[in-house]
């Protein structure tokens, strides 16, 4: 399910909508590749954190954690994946240094980071960066700055979602592993909230000063589309999940406005450079 993830590899070239074979071909074989790295710092981290995984209500389920899978087989699997794809991309001298970027931020986070009050926060959010440029860069597309703010904007919207949610599930009242208590998911919270705001500032901003987008049905329909979005991600009375996959996979009516949101704004994105 953590592969879901990897398709905001694809996300620069659906925005940009300069759509060619070469470019098509290098986001699918670059999906697969990150899917690859990913899963290998997903097992790795889950070695590292076995023990504090057992004690948390959903992740206790995991195979490693409920010793359903040798540790030394998911070590062995896990150098497999990273040796196969940094292979690959330093034969085709492809944003090998990205996903090395990733990999070292990814071990520092797992050995001390997820521990850092805040600082853990900044480190899940360059996750989902690192995922963007790279695809901006296997698919030739310039990331503008305005691009780049708002989805800033919204990783930490979601990053600090999935620690308000552990706070807010937990039967401890200090976050196990994490530099957390149970009071920190009031202050989570605001801080969600204001940056999920700044996502729907920047949008229109963007919409309106660079893509010269002056037509009105636009911005009643794209402000009316995020705030759906925001309210149903954040929707906790259905969904307890702190992982933002599980969130928004299980919620159908979130998956349509985020279908509708990309067709509306790549839509005017497409017809602007034209």
């Amino acid at each position: 399910m953590h592969w879901i993830k990897n398709l905001l590899v694809a996300l620069p070239l659906l925005m940009s909508g300069n759509f060619n074979a070469d470019n098509i071909i290098s986001v699918i074989l670059g999906i697969i590749s990150f899917s690859l790295l990913s899963s290998a710092v997903y097992i790795l981290n889950d070695v590292l954190d076995i023990e504090h995984d057992r004690m948390h209500p959903n992740k206790q389920k995991r195979p490693l954690a409920s010793a359903s899978i040798p540790v030394e087989k998911a070590i062995g699997l896990a150098f497999l994946l990273i040796v196969v794809t940094l292979l690959y991309h330093f034969l085709r001298s492809s944003s090998i240094l990205l996903l090395v970027a990733y990999l070292l931020l990814n071990y520092f986070y797992s050995i001390a980071g997820k521990r850092i009050r805040f600082i853990d926060i900044l480190l899940l959010s360059s996750f989902y960066l690192i995922r963007i440029i790279y695809g901006g860069q296997i698919a030739s597309v310039n990331l503008t700055g305005w691009f780049m703010a708002t989805i800033t904007m919204a990783v930490l919207a979601i990053s600090i979602h999935k620690r308000y949610m552990e706070c807010v599930i937990t039967e401890h009242e200090v976050l196990p592993g994490r530099g957390y208590t149970k009071q920190d998911a009031t202050l989570l919270k605001h801080v969600m909230f204001n940056f999920s705001g700044m996502v729907q500032v920047l949008l229109n901003i963007h919409a309106y000063f660079v893509l010269n987008i002056s037509e009105f049905y636009f911005y009643c329909l794209m402000n009316l589309i995020t705030a759906g979005i925001i309210l149903l991600y954040f929707d906790d009375s259905q969904n307890t999940s702190d992982d933002p996959v599980a969130r928004i996979l299980g919620n159908k009516k979130l998956l349509i406005m985020l279908l509708l949101f990309l067709i509306l704004y790549s839509y005017e994105v497409i017809r602007f450079h034209k």
